[in-house]
């Protein structure tokens, strides 16, 4: 199958983003000012976090155009000066480290002052922080974040921190639990967890089945859905996948495993519809109907059983 095909519908922001509610209404209660403490989302491996860190990421510059984001995955190298979320942080923001020898402090002071100017230049003091597999992160990253966070506040600038991990990340709590600032590192940046789903039900399949039978968004053929672009005789027709909800729903429940089950991946759901799509395409007629063979077909071949056959036992 071409990738772009699987690309094309897992960029469907709105799709992508619909079963996730804990998520959306914890992003609308923080957006409205109801709720200002940080909040860890964490799940097993794509269920679609990463996604919605993007999405989240361009919502809030629509929502609050002045509020200055900054959106990174940490990266953990062994032996590594990058293994370090200040240094990570200020190379995002494009601070330059090429002198070896400068002082942590006075290369901290820089990173800070970067993201002070950039918040000047937007008029802003809230500087939203999103961090993607918040689990890799140490003890020593908690405190240079919350050293961060006392330098910003002085300069009167709201530090506001947003995360996303795998399941480990509750080991990193107890780890965390240990410390002697726990209680100040944990209410700064660790102060609720919240679960991220996937695909946990028949009726939210059935929403990310109807978006691409109904949604005019499909970036290949303009004024047209997905379903109607891969299948326009079959679509003119009344075909659509969200008549096949119930079928596709107990393939990927049958192929899944562990923790997986009734918690699908998005990924390999969506290449299964996408797989699904490229036979409608190339079986395309009036009287197009899809059999419990062909879709199971699709299923198989999203690999989503050896995947969570190998993953379904991280359980969060």
């Amino acid at each position: 199958m071409r990738w772009s095909t699987v690309s094309i519908l897992y960029s469907q922001k709105n799709i992508l983003s619909e079963p996730h509610r804990s998520l959306k209404r914890a992003v609308l209660d923080w957006m409205r000012f109801l709720c200002v403490k940080p909040v860890v989302f964490y799940g097993l491996a794509r269920v679609g976090k990463t996604r919605c860190a993007e999405v989240l990421q361009s919502r809030l510059s629509g929502f609050m155009p002045r509020t200055y984001v900054t959106r990174i995955e940490v990266i953990k190298k062994d032996q590594s000066y990058t293994n370090n979320i200040a240094v990570q942080i200020g190379l995002a923001e494009g601070c330059e480290f090429k002198q070896s020898h400068e002082l942590a402090n006075v290369r901290f002071n820089r990173i800070v002052s970067t993201i002070e100017l950039k918040c000047k230049e937007r008029n802003t003091n809230l500087w939203v922080l999103m961090l993607d597999e918040f689990q890799r992160l140490r003890v020593f990253d908690l405190h240079q974040l919350a050293d961060m966070f006392n330098m910003l506040e002085r300069k009167r600038i709201t530090m506001t921190v947003i995360s996303f991990a795998m399941p480990s990340v509750l080991g990193l709590r107890k780890e965390v639990r240990k410390d002697v600032d726990a209680d100040k590192l944990i209410s700064r940046f660790m102060s609720e967890f919240i679960v991220f789903p996937g695909c946990a039900a028949k009726s939210e399949l059935k929403l990310i089945l109807e978006a691409l039978d109904n949604s005019v968004d499909y970036a290949r053929s303009v004024g047209r859905s997905c379903t109607q672009s891969f299948a326009p005789y079959a679509f003119s027709n009344g075909f659509r996948l969200a008549n096949y909800t119930m079928q596709l729903w107990e393939a990927l429940q049958s192929n899944s495993l562990g923790a997986y089950r009734n918690n699908l991946p998005l990924e390999h759901t969506f290449m299964a519809i996408g797989y699904l799509l490229r036979h409608c395409r190339q079986q395309d007629r009036l009287l197009l109907t899809l059999t419990a063979e062909e879709i199971n077909i699709a299923v198989q071949r999203s690999n989503i059983g050896v995947f969570t056959q190998e993953n379904g036992s991280k359980l969060p």
